[in-house]
């Protein structure tokens, strides 16, 4: 296995583009890519019908299922948001799922107000989680793999996290979903996507919202890369939005930008340092659910996953740790008493 250093180094860092707030430094392979990737996206898989994602039949919140009907695996990026069901979920962690099997895949629950069926199988939504979740989900199931009791999140930290970003955002939502930050927001994420496109050959982005470096997400084809950049794009400006937005409501947050003053130059070598950063990080690797290995990187400053299967990492994600409790979390956040979260094994009511 190529270790996380090495594979990082080769990598070709372009120049950074940034709107309101958000940049992203894209980011080609040391190689060009030979042909098509060798697996199918879960959502052209679940739009053509060669794979189905539904609920248990002993329905479960932190487990559904994945089958795969087609003779390609199935990529599904972690932290890929799927609607539905009896509430909409997001995937722990990034799977390839076998071919002609079934899956059982670990999830947390985005959608706190809700357990009742709308539609008998989940759908993928156009977004992947905003990346502040993304980051403490990562740095969750890593604990859960540390203490061998699999790939699990904290729960109701998912649940306070959601409502935060609902409640910071202006977001009414009579069930507490994040779709619907999506959706009341929906002109001004696009309005990121369009200002941060995909360039061609590019395989991944670094992103820093006010000069922070914000994540980082490594695909091993630049057609993924493409299909992908769209979502996770949409994830990072919901937390770029939410300083905005807090601004705007008179509290004291200062962005972290300053005047903006800060040179592009400046903000390139500091998210290259950041880069590198991740190659030193602590590794645990274990057998991945479906196919490959799953990695895991920790350190003081890094929470990280990678997916190595057939000698490439196909996809590797990463994320500033969070090394200390948020004094901005506010004690007024949504407490939902339908469910208990300490036993997050059953949903039922």
């Amino acid at each position: 296995m190529t270790t996380l250093k090495e594979y990082l180094e080769r990598l070709q860092v372009g120049d950074p583009a940034e709107f309101q707030g958000l940049a992203m430094l894209p980011i080609a392979g040391a190689e060009p890519a030979q042909g098509e990737p060798a697996y199918i996206l879960l959502e052209d898989a679940v739009r053509s019908g060669v794979a189905k994602v539904e609920e248990l039949p002993s329905a479960s919140v932190p487990e559904i299922a994945v089958e795969n009907l087609s003779d390609r695996p199935v990529l599904i990026l972690g932290g890929e948001e799927l609607v539905g069901a009896r509430q909409n979920r997001i995937l722990n962690l990034t799977i390839l799922a076998p071919p002609r099997q079934r899956t059982v895949v670990p999830v947390s629950c985005v959608e706190a107000g809700r357990w009742r069926p709308v539609s008998p199988r989940f759908h993928p939504t156009p977004s992947v989680a905003f990346g502040k979740l993304r980051a403490e989900s990562t740095a969750h199931v890593t604990a859960s793999m540390r203490a061998g009791i699999g790939r699990r999140t904290n729960q109701a930290a998912v649940w306070m996290a959601v409502d935060e970003k609902l409640e910071r955002l202006g977001v009414q939502s009579p069930t507490s979903a994040m779709r619907e930050a999506f959706a009341r927001h929906e002109r001004d994420v696009e309005e990121y996507v369009r200002r941060l496109p995909w360039g061609e050959g590019q395989t991944g982005a670094v992103f820093a919202i006010d000069g922070r470096p914000a994540g980082i997400d490594l695909f091993d084809h630049p057609n993924t890369c493409q299909r992908m950049l769209p979502k996770l794009v949409r994830g990072y400006a919901l937390d770029a939005m939410e300083k905005r937005y807090w601004a705007g409501t008179g509290t004291d947050e200062k962005s972290a930008a300053g005047s903006g003053a800060e040179s592009t130059d400046l903000l390139a070598a500091a998210l290259r340092a950041w880069i590198a950063s991740v190659g030193e990080a602590e590794t645990l690797i274990q057998p991945a659910i479906g196919l490959g290995q799953d990695v895991r990187m920790e350190s003081a400053t890094i929470t990280g996953a990678a997916l190595w299967v057939d000698d490439r990492y196909v996809h590797l994600c990463a994320f500033p740790a969070r090394t200390k409790a948020d004094p901005r979390r506010r004690s007024s956040i949504r407490r939902h008493l339908w469910w208990n979260p300490v036993d997050s094994q059953s949903g039922a009511e």
